[in-house]
């Protein structure tokens, strides 16, 4: 089966197996042996059975309880407004959405682009959602329709040798804004009283690195090796997406604290898991793996075994051929 995925990345081509940026969605282009194309090359696609559009989120400004998406650094206003599904479905077999970032992102959208947004699913063959959670928003908006999970991934060929070696010290996964949670994250954190990390993003804010230690933007790569290095991670992020985070500690067998709504941390990690702003559990997580060892061990070594059972490729491609065919 020929398939293709589409994304605002500018280049064509496929993503091999030492590819030192493997993120998730060079992960699953690895795994399906799919070929990536500029979105906005769509009219001049051919030939392909399947066809896995990834929308470019726009980038939203002012503050939640009012934001809006500036449109002039993005191509996804002109996107929705153009016959992209239709256009790919002249020339290609079925057209698939996979989504990108919160499913309620499109929300900030201008009136007229959500209905724009809603109209583009609505002519997609099937919508490939981050969790389970996620299905159940879907299906409610289009109960006659198709719609899956398409597994967080990982890809084992270039950090397979990478040796885990634990020291006393804590990660959290993101920085110090609403979508990432990383206020919250650095409170509950310091109940391990160790040295906390986080890796400087676009989220950043100013004045983070005088409170936690700021590690910079790596490489995936290069970010997994460092990961391997701490004992604990704290990943409160209110915001339910692809759940990455989560997944490269269960590899490594790193304890994390997240939230439950994201699959790969209620997967490899129910007994650390809490609901959406459970600060309280979060605490009382952090002083039990803190103070009971054979915990500690219970929960590593879980995350490792529901990681090989449930998010190795062979499992990825195993739930993902059924819902291509």
């Amino acid at each position: 089966m020929k398939i293709a995925f589409l994304t605002e990345m500018d280049f064509t081509g496929s993503i091999s197996a030492d590819h030192p940026n493997m993120r998730t969605e060079f992960a699953w282009m690895h795994a399906l042996q799919a070929d990536h194309i500029p979105i906005k090359q769509y009219d001049k696609i051919r030939g392909y059975d399947r066809i896995m559009i990834i929308l470019p989120k726009g980038r939203v400004i002012l503050s939640a309880d009012g934001a809006e998406v500036d449109n002039q650094s993005n191509t996804t206003a002109a996107l929705l407004k153009a016959p992209l599904v239709s256009t790919l479905k002249q020339h290609n077999g079925k057209v698939y959405y996979v989504q990108e970032g919160p499913h309620w992102w499109f929300n900030d959208y201008a009136l007229s682009d959500q209905i724009n947004f809603y109209n583009m699913l609505a002519d997609c063959d099937a919508i490939f959602a981050h969790n389970q959670s996620d299905t159940n928003y879907y299906r409610g908006l289009f109960p006659n329709k198709q719609v899956g999970v398409i597994p967080t991934l990982l890809i084992e060929d270039l950090i397979q040798h990478i040796k885990p070696n634990p020291q006393p010290q804590v990660i959290i996964g993101g920085n110090m804004a609403r979508w990432y949670g990383g206020f919250e994250s650095m409170i509950v954190a310091r109940g391990f009283g160790l040295s906390i990390s986080v890796q400087t993003s676009h989220a950043s804010k100013s004045g983070e690195c005088q409170l936690i230690n700021c590690l910079p933007r790596m490489s995936w790569f290069e970010w997994m090796k460092q990961l391997s290095t701490f004992k604990y991670a704290v990943h409160l992020m209110p915001t339910v997406a692809a759940g990455t985070f989560a997944l490269n500690c269960a590899y490594f067998g790193i304890p994390c604290i997240g939230n439950q709504l994201v699959d790969t941390q209620q997967v490899c990690f129910p007994l650390t898991s809490v609901a959406i702003h459970d600060i309280d559990r979060a605490r009382q997580l952090v002083q039990r793996l803190h103070s009971d060892s054979e915990f500690y061990q219970q929960v590593s070594q879980q995350a490792k075994h529901n990681y090989n059972t449930h998010f190795s490729k062979h499992q990825f491609l195993q739930k993902m051929q059924p819902q291509l065919a």
